[in-house]
């Protein structure tokens, strides 16, 4: 059986990451653990030095709030962009207590007892059952500054000297983009067109394409992305232009050039993270797709 893994991928995606954070919850404990040889003591002997009790972020109605949830919390901030700061952690031990405060009042109320309640838990259990799994299970290649570095060398070596901003209208036939050529020339406007009949994703944004840069003259495989006969048209266009129709597959293309400039190549500092950020999760997306086809290999399927 046939998967479409991609989806999967980014499905549990989410698992994997926010797993990282428990992970590191859990170490710093784990690691303050000494080994069964050396913790195995006589009992009066343990008897006259206690372990040392958690001081707790705070007690809510006798409930204490554990150092480990609040170190939980902060490291699910720094996975999302966040830096770890005073500030940082007094605001999460505020959301922790009125976190609390809601689950009391709620079990007061008996709402931990209630149907929906119950399936959403069900749930969360399932979810934290593949959140572990996928961490002992997926093997992640660790991402490197020498890798972050020659995807950044890579991109850069793809670019050209100009960049340009364009607009684009995606039609079936070339019947249909001689007629909108037509309209177009007679001063219709390409945005409403490119929203009204455009089959493009950027249909919504009235054709709007992101600035694009690629090598000149421009090669199959070398346009990041465009097609060949759109990177020729865009190379010999001028401000304010709009193509012909472009043949590409099958499908007709009409472009207009809203601007062009001298390509704004950012500099490594200013890209190493979104890069590893991508790396990462390329390399989790390799992971769970050979987790998958793994799986499904030795599963009995149907739908």
């Amino acid at each position: 059986m046939t998967f479409t893994l991609r989806i999967c991928a980014i499905f549990l995606f989410a698992f994997v990451l926010s797993g990282r954070a428990l992970a590191q919850a859990e170490k710093a404990p784990a690691q303050a653990q000494k080994p069964a040889a050396q913790a195995e003591k006589p009992a009066a002997q343990a008897e006259k030095s206690p372990a040392p009790t958690e001081k707790p972020v705070a007690v809510v109605n006798g409930v204490p709030i554990k150092q480990s949830t609040l170190q939980f919390a902060v490291q699910g901030a720094i996975s999302q962009g966040n830096t770890d700061s005073p500030q940082l952690r007094d605001a999460l031990a505020k959301q922790l207590i009125a976190r609390e405060l809601f689950v009391q009042e709620a079990t007061k109320q008996g709402l931990d007892k209630d149907p929906e309640v119950l399936a959403i838990t069900e749930e969360a259990k399932r979810n934290a059952m593949i959140q572990r799994y996928l961490r002992v299970k997926i093997q992640l290649k660790p991402i490197t500054d020498d890798d972050v570095k020659a995807h950044y060398e890579k991109v850069k070596a793809t670019l050209g000297p100009k960049e340009y901003k364009m607009r684009v209208i995606l039609l079936p036939n070339d019947q249909r983009a001689k007629e909108l050529r037509a309209q177009l020339t007679k001063g219709a406007d390409f945005a409403e067109l490119a929203h009204q009949w455009s089959l493009a994703p950027s249909a919504t944004r009235g054709g709007e394409v992101e600035w694009v840069s690629f090598r000149t003259p421009p090669k199959e495989g070398e346009t990041n992305g465009l097609p060949l006969a759109i990177a020729q048209a865009l190379e010999k266009m001028q401000k304010g232009a709009i193509s012909n129709p472009l043949e590409v597959q099958g499908k007709w293309w009409l472009v207009k050039l809203d601007d062009s400039r001298p390509t704004k190549v950012p500099s490594f500092d200013e890209t190493k993270q979104s890069i590893r950020n991508m790396l990462t999760q390329q390399e989790v997306e390799r992971g769970t797709n050979e987790l998958v086809n793994s799986l499904a290999k030795g599963a009995k399927i149907t739908q």
